[in-house]
């Protein structure tokens, strides 16, 4: 499947810079504050070796810049390309040279950010309604947002994203969730993580801080928080701050 990719740069603020509203006031010819000119000639070499093993198999790669004839100085790059899954080896490959690019962007047909890139500030995804993510959002939003997950319905978890591209996410079982945190690192490959889980630490140290919790129910399980829990844990990772240290977290295996 083709798409069509607006590649950019965020700019260093704290201004909010929600994809499709940016999108919009590019298409209008503005610059939006949420943006900022970038060297696009890294970009424009990656692509075009993407193109070349492309067009081997009879793929379509087309790409310009904007302001044309300026890479040194670039608002956004147009590309016309196949399109980036949200997982599978294409994503791997893709986010292999273009995260440590520091860029973003838009995926036009998709109307949300280009998948594996990252956002202005952060990104809110429901699990069970993906294609109503959030961006840019702020801790009084997260209580409304978390109860959006709906225990016993398909896909029950929510994520949140950060500028990094670190991640935190909560998974929901009865009144319970399990709550994740990832912290992705641009090396090589760009998209493994270091991933912990949260745990109870009262209801751990009743277990004697047994490791195999699979039998208990969440209720009484030290991997599942209540909600509260996982709100404080959101809330820190909103601020930017380290893990909570009033709860123990499991090194998980790196993905």
């Amino acid at each position: 499947m083709i798409a069509n990719y607006y590649f950019w740069k965020w700019a260093d603020n704290d201004l909010p810079g929600k994809p499709a509203e940016v999108h919009a006031a590019l298409l209008r010819g503005e610059k939006p504050r949420a943006l900022q000119s970038f060297d696009a000639r890294p970009l424009l070499k990656c692509l075009g070796l993407f193109a070349a093993e492309g067009r081997k198999r009879g793929e379509e790669w087309e790409w310009q810049t904007q302001p044309a004839n300026s890479p040194k100085q670039t608002l956004f790059v147009f590309a016309t390309c196949p399109a980036v899954n949200a997982s599978g080896d294409r994503v791997r490959r893709f986010a292999a040279k273009i995260l440590p690019l520091d860029l973003s962007g838009y995926d036009e047909p998709g109307g949300h950010l280009i998948p594996c890139l990252p956002p202005k500030l952060n990104c809110f995804i429901p699990g069970q309604f993906p294609q109503e993510a959030v961006h840019d959002i702020k801790a009084d939003e997260l209580p409304v947002l978390l109860r959006r997950i709906c225990p016993g319905q398909p896909e029950p978890w929510a994520e949140l994203w950060n500028r990094k591209n670190d991640a935190i996410v909560a998974i929901a079982e009865g009144r319970r969730y399990r709550v994740e945190w990832a912290e992705r690192y641009q090396s090589n490959p760009p998209v493994h993580s270091a991933k912990w889980r949260a745990r109870d630490a009262k209801r751990l140290a009743a277990l004697g801080g047994k490791d195999d919790t699979k039998a208990l129910p969440p209720a009484i399980d030290p991997d599942f928080l209540t909600f509260a829990d996982t709100l404080s844990i959101f809330q820190a990772f909103l601020r930017g701050v380290a893990r909570p240290t009033q709860y123990c977290w499991r090194k998980l295996k790196r993905t």
